[in-house]
C-alpha cells in the first residue's frame, strides 16, 4: 500500500512526513524511528502526546501539506 506516515505534534500539527517505502517497517513504530533515532526520546514524545499517522496522498494533501507549508491554524508545540 503506497502511502506516507505524517508525524503530529500534541497541537495535532504535522510537523513531518515520510514515504512510507523508504521505512525499515512500515508502521507507527518504524515512522517514530525514522524521525526520532533514540528510544528515550521516543519514549518521551509518546508521553507529550506526539503520534504517526499513516495516509494516502490525498489526505496527506488536505492534512499534512498546509502545516508543513505553515498555511495551518496549528499553533506550536509547547
Amino acid at each position: 500500500m503506497a502511502g506516507f506516515w505524517i508525524r503530529i505534534n500534541p497541537n495535532g500539527c504535522v510537523i513531518g512526513s515520510v514515504y512510507a517505502s523508504v521505512l525499515e517497517t512500515d508502521d507507527a513504530r518504524g515512522a517514530h524511528t525514522e524521525f526520532t533515532p533514540a528510544s528515550a526520546d521516543r519514549d518521551r514524545e509518546t508521553a507529550e502526546g506526539y503520534r504517526h499517522e499513516r495516509v494516502h496522498r490525498a489526505e496527506w494533501q488536505r492534512r499534512a501539506k498546509p502545516c508543513l507549508l505553515r498555511q495551518c491554524n496549528h499553533q506550536e508545540a509547547p
